[in-house]
């Protein structure tokens, strides 16, 4: 018997089976999803029961910190379920959290960030992560029988998060920016971090290939099942002397999407050079940003104005 070569791969497989464990139930930033996560669920438990339809808004952090539910229900009697996670788990597991959620009738707002957008649209680690850490493998799609090994190999953390997490220890510093507490009923995140940061959060967005074969599934599945959908731009910091130059690129992203997906009218394009409504990253709002943010959407889902390409082509 290879017994060197079996203990090797014994050791190898502890190895891998203790990441998994650590990342699964103590990785501090999978732990934080996991909670929002039941929260956003929560929610929609309730929005389904008390009502026969309701708005479901998705992407990244941008989504998570800047729309209020409580906010849109009680000051503009709006059900919108705001099940913005991270923008680190990749459209593709984004998109699938918020498809499942919905029912015939209701409205889906895809508010995901431009540059989530901009490249190969894979399977990232931490979208892994959360499917097995919550118990949805089907986010992850149709995968192949030979893609489990390594999408199983992805339950480990990386060098770079091993690295931070010591370092941390040792200057006896919080092991996450964001805490569980900051969590409202409705899922909206309020960010209590505040740190410097530079803007605009972007620069010239362009949909990739990928994206776009996204973007027109979407919208065949919306279709299919009588959902209303619509591309709703985030909104991110942008320093007043780059303004112009900001909202002529966000409307040139803008017209692409609405090639494949409708296009919610936003008046600001996407920009807010107010430096006080943004907490720890130009995608990240204060309260009073999100309070902002929140109200301009509600007044945008009124409305419900949509952007057709030849609106598109007349602004740019």
């Amino acid at each position: 018997m290879p017994w060197r070569a079996l203990t090797l791969l014994g050791v190898a497989l502890a190895a891998w089976a203790a990441s998994a464990v650590y990342t699964l139930r103590f990785n501090p930033e999978v732990a934080l999803l996991r909670r929002a996560d039941e929260i956003k669920r929560s929610w929609l438990q309730e929005l389904n029961r008390d009502f026969t339809s309701k708005i479901v808004i998705f992407g990244g952090s941008s989504c998570g910190t800047s729309v209020d539910g409580e906010r849109l229900l009680q000051r503009h009697g709006l059900p919108v379920a705001n099940l913005g996670l991270s923008a680190g788990m990749g459209a593709r597991v984004l998109g699938a959290y918020a498809s499942q959620q919905l029912r015939a009738g209701d409205t889906l707002l895809v508010s995901i960030e431009p540059d989530l957008l901009m490249g190969p649209l894979e399977l990232e680690p931490l979208g892994v992560q959360f499917a097995f850490a919550t118990g949805q493998p089907t986010l992850l799609g149709h995968t192949d029988l030979l893609q489990w090994p390594s999408l199983f190999l992805e339950l480990r953390p990386g060098g770079y998060h091993a690295l931070t997490l010591l370092g941390k220890i040792v200057l006896r510093q919080p092991l996450f920016r964001y805490s569980k507490s900051e969590f409202h009923r409705s899922g909206w995140h309020e960010v209590a971090a505040r740190r410097d940061f530079q803007g605009p959060p972007v620069s010239e967005p362009t949909l990739s290939s990928d994206a776009r074969h996204w973007l027109e599934s979407l919208n065949a599945f919306c279709a299919e099942r009588q959902i209303r959908l619509a591309y709703a731009l985030p909104m991110g910091y942008c320093p007043e002397d780059q303004l112009v130059k900001y909202r002529r690129e966000n409307l040139h992203f803008l017209y692409e999407v609405s090639e494949w997906i409708p296009v919610l009218g936003e008046p600001g394009l996407g920009a807010d050079s107010v430096r006080a409504h943004f907490a720890d990253t130009p995608w990240h709002p204060t309260s009073e940003g999100a309070a902002l943010r929140t109200d301009q959407l509600a007044q945008q889902i009124k409305s419900w104005e949509i952007w057709t390409r030849e609106d598109l082509r007349s602004r740019l």
